[in-house]
C-alpha cells in the first residue's frame, strides 16, 4: 500500500518533535510538508534521515518553505513553477517522483486580506497551477498529486460556520471559484471522494477561543490526484491527534491511501 501524507507543520525546528514521532507513529512513505519556515542549510536533514526518509526541501528565511520526505530517493526534483520567474513560488511549490508518482507539495499563499495584492496573488498562484498541470500532465495518462495546504475550503461542508465565514479569507468565493478550476482540470479530492457527506472534517483549527476542543475549524489541507491515481484510492484519513499534543501545529496530517 502507497501511503502519501501532507502536513502544514507551522516551522518544522519549533515542531520537530512532533514530526519525528509522528513519522514513528504512522510511518507513511511520502509526507509533504509546508510552512517548514526555514532556510535549507537549516532544515533537519539528518534527523529526518536518521528515520529512514530523504528529503528535498525549498525553503527561505520567511514564513514559506515546502518539503517531500519520502523512503524512496525522490527524484527529478522541480523547485517552483518551471515556465514562470517567481521567487516566491520558489518557497511554494516543490516536486519530484516517487515510485512513479508525479508528488507536489505546495503551499498555497493565505492572501492576507479579501481585495489585497496579495489575495490577488494567491488568486494568481492557482491560476498558475492549473496553467502548469495543463502544460505538463495528463490528468488520464500520468499518476500525480498535489497535496498542502491550499489555504481554500472548497464547500460548505468543509467549514464550521459557512454562513459567518462567507466572504473571509479562505472562503471567499473567488477564491473558491479559483480551485474548482484547478480541480475541474481532472483532479480527485481524495478524502471527500472517500468521505463525501461527513462533516466536522476540518484540517486547520485557529489557536484561540478552544476552537479545537470545539471543533470550530476549516477543511483547508487536502491531497488530490489525477483520475488515474484516484483510481488506486483505497483510504483516507484526517490525522487529529497530533494536534491535541503540546505547542502543536495550528494543523493536522492528511493521509492517502493508494494500492500501485
Amino acid at each position: 500500500m502507497f501511503s502519501l501524507a501532507t502536513w502544514n507543520v507551522n516551522s518544522v525546528r519549533m515542531r520537530l518533535e512532533h514530526l519525528l514521532r509522528w513519522l514513528k507513529l504512522r510511518a507513511p512513505e511520502v509526507v509533504c510538508l509546508q510552512e517548514t519556515k526555514t532556510t535549507d542549510q537549516d532544515f533537519p536533514y539528518s534527523e529526518i534521515k536518521d528515520l529512514g526518509y530523504h528529503a528535498v526541501h525549498a525553503g527561505g528565511k520567511g514564513r514559506n518553505g515546502v518539503a517531500i520526505l519520502a523512503t524512496e530517493e525522490p527524484r527529478d526534483v522541480l523547485i517552483g513553477f518551471p515556465d514562470i520567474d517567481d521567487a516566491e513560488a520558489r518557497e511554494r511549490l516543490i516536486a519530484a517522483t516517487i515510485k512513479g508518482v508525479r508528488v507536489h507539495s505546495v503551499y498555497i499563499p493565505n492572501g492576507g486580506s479579501v481585495g489585497s495584492d496579495y489575495f490577488l496573488y494567491k488568486l494568481e498562484f492557482i491560476y498558475r497551477l492549473r496553467e502548469y498541470l495543463e502544460n505538463h500532465f495528463d490528468p488520464d495518462q500520468d499518476f500525480l498529486a498535489l497535496c498542502g495546504d491550499f489555504n481554500v475550503a472548497p464547500e460548505e461542508i468543509d467549514v464550521y460556520d459557512p454562513e459567518l465565514l462567507a466572504g473571509h479569507i479562505c472562503f471567499h468565493e473567488r477564491e473558491r471559484t479559483a480551485i474548482k478550476l484547478l480541480k475541474d482540470w481532472g483532479l480527485v479530492d481524495t478524502y471527500r471522494a472517500l468521505h463525501p457527506d461527513e462533516k466536522g472534517a476540518f484540517t486547520w483549527w485557529d489557536y484561540q477561543f478552544g476552537a479545537f476542543k470545539a471543533n470550530r475549524g476549516m477543511r483547508l489541507d487536502h491531497i488530490w490526484v489525477s483520475r488515474k491515481l484516484a483510481a488506486k484510492l483505497k483510504k483516507a484519513i484526517i490525522d487529529r491527534e497530533p494536534r491535541g499534543w503540546k505547542r502543536p501545529s495550528d494543523h493536522t496530517p492528511v493521509i492517502a491511501y493508494f494500492e500501485l
